[in-house]
């Protein structure tokens, strides 16, 4: 009886009847769909990115591969820490979770040496001498000073200990020791005063002066 009823309904209710089937057909697509999706994308699946710093390239991009991530270079700096065409910066960090198959973007350290040009500081502040130096690259820089009587002006500088001249290519690495002057010692004019005829020395028996 409910089985002829429902025949009835199916016949005299096509439109209904379609309605529903297509409803239903969606829902199972959707469903099929989505699921097809996670085992596409290994949904909530993620794997520990390994740490390349310090690794040539070659071995970095072989050890991510092998996780499961691609590797792709964004920069290349220098940094004496590490070596030359060495992995300095990763993103994801190492440690980081992530879905497997994202690329991995590092920063490698220039594979030659990165040269700075010295610039010639003779009869420049210290304070401009030492801007001008750091915002080239070099770290390593002290001041020395020593007699002369210009305070605070640069009389030449050092590079590990030896002279060298202005345009030489160094690496930031190097020692700069600046050679400024103290202001402590008489200028020459003023000793050269000392041979003029009208010139008495105070500490000379023969002075008929007396210095209070």
């Amino acid at each position: 009886m409910v089985k002829n009823k429902f025949i009835l309904f199916i016949r005299n209710h096509p439109i209904i009847v379609n309605l529903c089937l297509i409803i239903l057909a969606f829902f199972v697509v959707s469903y099929m769909a989505l699921f097809a999706l996670d085992i596409f994308t290994e949904h909530g699946k993620t794997v520990k990115v390994p740490d390349v710093k310090n690794m040539s390239l070659t071995d970095a991009t072989n050890l991510l591969r092998r996780a499961g991530f691609y590797c792709e270079v964004t920069d290349s700096l220098y940094n004496d820490q590490y070596g030359l065409g060495a992995v300095v910066e990763q993103t994801p960090k190492a440690g980081a979770e992530a879905k497997s198959s994202r690329t991995i973007y590092v920063s490698v350290n220039y594979s030659t040496p990165r040269t700075i040009t010295l610039p010639n500081l003779a009869d420049y502040s210290e304070r401009q001498g030492l801007s001008m130096l750091q915002g080239l690259g070099f770290n390593n820089v002290e001041v020395q000073y020593v007699p002369s009587p210009y305070r605070g002006l640069i009389l030449d500088l050092l590079v590990d200990g030896r002279q060298v001249e202005p345009g030489t290519k160094l690496l930031p690495s190097v020692s700069i020791t600046l050679n400024v002057g103290d202001g402590n010692e008489v200028p020459t004019d003023s000793l050269n005063n000392s041979g003029d005829e009208n010139f008495v020395d105070p500490y000379s028996d023969d002075s008929d002066e007396i210095f209070l």
